[in-house]
């Protein structure tokens, strides 16, 4: 089963820096003998690469530690979470597409920069 974003920990980036990294995965690609060159989807379901900031409080980062660390087992498992999709938020099945960068600010709050893999997005 698939894990769930935590009830009450913020999942809205902020404000700008939500971006779209890469639409869709890389195509695979065979070169023929013939000399041209075959391409192919890589994966049988659209996954787009996003990047966004959430601001999140000290208490909200320990939750969002043990959620990474334990829960999704080092980041490794996937998970839903509710994601912009540029009209309204829908949820939608993630994975981390590289770490959680954390930059705690003055003492009080912490940027987490996250990559997600985000299906049908």
């Amino acid at each position: 089963m698939t894990e769930t974003w935590p009830n009450g920990l913020s999942y809205r980036p902020v404000s700008g820096s939500m971006t779209r990294a890469k639409p869709f995965r890389t195509p695979n690609r065979t070169d023929m003998e013939a000399g041209n060159v075959r391409g192919r989807r890589s994966a049988t379901k659209r996954i787009s690469t996003i990047k966004f900031d959430l601001k999140l409080s000290n208490a909200e980062f320990l939750v969002f530690d043990a959620f990474v660390w334990r829960t999704l087992v080092d980041g490794t498992l996937p998970f839903t979470m509710p994601i912009w999709t540029g009209a309204a938020y829908a949820t939608r099945t993630c994975k981390f597409a590289e770490d959680p960068q954390d930059n705690p600010r003055d003492g009080f709050d912490h940027i987490v920069s996250l990559t997600l893999d985000v299906e049908d997005y």
